[in-house]
């Protein structure tokens, strides 16, 4: 029979009297005295070993009599095996001798009820604005890439009309340059991050990034490269596998459009490829 966990071999005064001061109020020690020469300590180890696991409320210790003569002198113990019963730090009834059915009739006399078990927390409501994916609030309307691909367009990977994610990927026409203007179904209260996907093939992925919050109607491709940027990316090779962008979000309040100004790729391909694009914030 495999050790039970609920019994502690007591190897000092100090030991015991540590377990007795961390009991709760009427809650039991069983102390058995025994002897490693002491065969009906041995027969009965058993019965004491099932009563621990049979009460895991109530605490079980054995203390070898001959290792611990004080604790062997302060219960007064003559005779073994003996089993002390304590409850709020004094002893309340013993039992000399290796009696298994005495034994559990003490036990179970002195067990008390197992405690209630603790009710569960309340699941945590978030206090505050809870930030979410903005993906849904992009609107049909004015979503354009100036620059794309025709058979690649913005719409592909974003709005209502985007494509799976791994099939899609919106690409530039003749250059590297694409302007992607991303408006909202009502204006979101801030943005957090946004993430950038385009592993697929990384050498056509976005490097140099400018980011505009509600964007003037002018803004085209060649304005775009002059214009004074809300938040300018630089992107690495780790940036490009979604992982998250924090932006500046005092930047990026009240939007109800953003616009992605990609000017480069990570390896000076002639044309640019982003597999998706998403944005995260709290909405109003």
């Amino acid at each position: 029979m495999a050790p039970s966990h609920n019994i502690v071999e007591i190897g000092s005064t100090a030991a015991l009297d540590q377990i007795i001061k961390g009991l709760a109020k009427d809650q039991l020690l069983v102390l058995d005295f025994h002897a490693v020469w002491c065969g009906p300590c041995h027969a009965i180890a058993p019965v004491f070993q099932q009563l621990a696991d049979k009460f895991p409320h109530v605490k079980f210790a054995k203390i070898d009599v001959d290792a611990q003569q004080e604790l062997a002198q302060r219960y007064r113990i003559s005779a073994m095996p003996t089993f002390k019963f304590i409850k709020n730090g004094a002893p309340i009834d013993e039992l000399r001798g290796a009696s298994p059915p005495q034994l559990q009739a003490k036990v179970a006399q002195h067990a008390g009820s197992p405690p209630a078990p603790k009710p569960k927390p309340a699941p945590v409501v978030p206090s505050g604005p809870v930030e979410v994916s903005l993906h849904h609030l992009v609107k049909a309307d004015g979503l354009k890439g100036l620059g794309e691909a025709a058979d690649h367009p913005l719409s592909s990977i974003i709005g209502p009309n985007s494509g799976p994610k791994g099939n899609s990927y919106v690409e530039s026409a003749t250059d590297p340059k694409l302007l992607l203007v991303i408006p909202f179904s009502k204006p979101v209260q801030q943005i957090n991050a946004v993430t950038f996907f385009a592993v697929v093939a990384d050498y056509q992925a976005p490097k140099t990034v400018k980011l505009f919050a509600n964007p003037p109607a002018s803004l085209d491709l060649a304005s775009a490269d002059s214009a004074t940027a809300t938040h300018e990316l630089s992107l690495s090779s780790a940036d490009i596998r979604g992982n998250r962008i924090e932006l500046p979000s005092a930047k990026f309040k009240n939007v109800s459009s953003v616009a992605v100004y990609i000017k480069d790729n990570q390896e000076g391909e002639e044309t640019t490829r982003l597999d998706s694009v998403e944005f995260f914030g709290i909405e109003n």
